[in-house]
């Protein structure tokens, strides 16, 4: 007789051996899967204050975009466009959290994951270290080499284990972006020794 290692949430301690389980393995799955906490209560506060909090920031970027001057060079993009953007962007996203918070809480937040319980002070470490050597370099390296640079640190962090592939990725995406930004937008990005 073979037992389970893994009680059922909600019910006993007690292993569940095979003998118990009924001949269909689909319902003996399902009898052993933990219940989903489906009760929520009506209003969550700390996501509602997140909530309006997003939405609060997302209204003051649009307000204060208001007071930028309006100029338009040869680019034909004024400089309230991509405030404008992310202000929106905020608004709507705070918009929709809170709808969701005073609804019945936020949907598909995961409740419990394994390996979440504590930071992970390395990645932590290693993202940030990317960032600081993103400031180092960028200015005599220029933008392709130090965002490179920082796209492959940064997929480390995230526990990347493929530095070839992230350094291909890496570079494709910061010349496409260096290109997009000099040429079509007209903006000046540090071009290093290219």
């Amino acid at each position: 007789m073979r037992t389970s290692r893994f009680p059922v949430r909600g019910s006993s301690t007690a292993p569940v051996s095979e003998e118990s389980t009924p001949a269909n393995p689909d319902v003996s799955r399902q009898a052993q899967m933990p219940e989903r906490n489906t009760e929520r209560s009506p209003i969550r506060p700390g996501e509602l204050l997140i909530s309006l909090a997003l939405f609060a920031l997302g209204s003051l970027v649009v307000y204060d975009t208001q007071s930028i001057a309006e100029t338009q060079d040869y680019a034909q993009v004024g400089p309230r466009l991509f405030p404008y953007i992310i202000g929106v962007g905020f608004t709507l996203c705070g918009a929709v959290l809170g709808w969701h918070a005073l609804s019945g809480g936020w949907r598909n937040v995961p409740l419990d994951q394994e390996g979440h319980d504590a930071p992970d002070w390395v990645a932590f470490f290693v993202i940030g270290a990317g960032v600081i050597l993103h400031m180092v370099l960028i200015g005599w390296a220029g933008f392709i080499i130090a965002s490179t640079g920082l796209f492959v640190v940064v997929a480390r962090g995230f526990g990347s284990r493929k530095p070839w592939r992230d350094l291909g990725i890496a570079a494709a995406l910061s010349t496409v972006t260096f290109f997009l930004f000099t040429g079509v937008l007209g903006l000046s990005l540090p071009a290093g020794p290219f």
